[in-house]
């Protein structure tokens, strides 16, 4: 079990809760949270992102990466806790 803020994330069942209650998230967006829950506090650049959590290793253009974020921010209410870092990409505030 990780603890961040109002949610519990059971790592086990790959299940996420928000102040007690299941939150239904895709598994690529599990993926991102634990990317980011496991490097909170560090940038992460769009590249990086795409090749951690979609295993994408050629450069494209995508804002795959942005939509997720925005679900994840959205669905977990991480809109303070997930920033953008203007021309480099995102990160999680630490606990």
């Amino acid at each position: 079990m990780i603890h961040y803020k109002d949610l519990v994330i059971d790592t086990e069942e790959r299940r996420v809760y928000r102040q007690g209650e299941q939150v239904h998230i895709t598994q690529t967006e599990y993926r991102l949270l634990m990317v980011l829950l496991n490097g909170a506090g560090r940038v992460y650049s769009r590249a990086e992102l795409l090749h951690r959590v979609w295993d994408v290793t050629a450069p494209i253009q995508t804002r795959t990466v942005d939509i997720h974020i925005a679900r994840l921010r959205q669905k977990l209410g991480l809109q303070e806790e997930i920033r953008s870092v203007m021309r480099k990409g995102y990160s999680l505030k630490r606990r």
